[in-house]
């Protein structure tokens, strides 16, 4: 920093994404800074609370943001995400923001649980968790979302779908490695006890009786090394979906 913050607003840039969804935004102010480098007339930014601030006090002025270029109808934080509900075409799209814990399996458990529980009373007609979940596709939280297994004594009603696997399975893109151990350079020369992992991703609630989005498009980008930093823009890959929505064919 500060000239990653602007290989940051390139890679947004570039994406040209409807949605963005960041984690670990600095500050507000960091926060509005992307905002002038970037267009996006629609967003929102959420400073963290409650456990992340109270075990990890340097972070008291960091946080999550949604930037869109569609109106945003609804936003609300709790601890570790940050809900928005979308307008587009006018259908309703709801998005999780989320950034779980990385240091403790109970405490991300317990923040999906109270994530689902409180989605379930929000109206919308496609609803995505999306962002860092800190943990990987083999872990109780990813298995939970995807409807393969309980926690606390709850399940999910409908699953969730891996749109990586999708995109794996029906457009052959090979599903990656987002904190990239091997590769990134934000972790070059560190002594490291642990593995490269895919924990960034996005999840599509099943929207039946809702007719289903078709995946056009996926991939994997901020891979890209700045020849002045000697960085990539972040210590995570950021991930892109293409979707084309049912309602978008209406009237065509």
């Amino acid at each position: 920093m500060p000239e990653r913050e602007h290989q940051i607003i390139d890679e947004i840039n570039a994406l040209d994404a409807d949605t963005v969804v960041l984690q670990e935004v600095r500050s507000e102010a960091f926060n509005e800074r992307l905002l002038r480098g970037i267009d996006y007339k629609n967003a929102c930014f959420a400073p963290h609370a409650g456990r992340v601030v109270t075990m990890e006090p340097e972070r008291q002025t960091e946080g999550l943001a949604v930037y869109s270029k569609h109106p945003i109808r609804h936003t609300q934080y709790m601890e570790y995400a940050l809900i928005v509900v979308v307008e587009h075409m006018g259908s309703s799209i709801l998005l999780v923001n989320v950034h779980l814990p990385w240091d403790s399996v109970l405490a991300q458990e317990e923040c999906i649980v109270r994530i689902i529980e409180e989605i379930s009373t929000i109206s919308s007609d496609y609803r995505f968790i999306l962002g860092d979940f800190n943990c990987s596709e083999t872990s109780s939280v990813q298995q939970y979302i995807k409807g393969y297994r309980s926690l606390n004594k709850t399940e999910v009603h409908h699953y969730w779908t891996d749109l990586a696997l999708v995109a794996e399975e029906f457009l052959g893109i090979r599903k990656e490695m987002t904190l990239d151990l091997s590769n990134n350079p934000r972790w070059k020369g560190k002594p490291l006890t642990d593995n490269s992992s895919r924990v960034d991703c996005i999840f599509i609630h099943d929207c039946f009786p809702q007719p289903y989005p078709t995946l056009k498009g996926f991939s994997y980008f901020g891979k890209a090394v700045n020849e002045k930093t000697g960085f990539s823009a972040s210590d995570h890959y950021g991930v892109f979906a293409e979707l084309h929505m049912p309602y978008e064919s209406r009237g065509s």
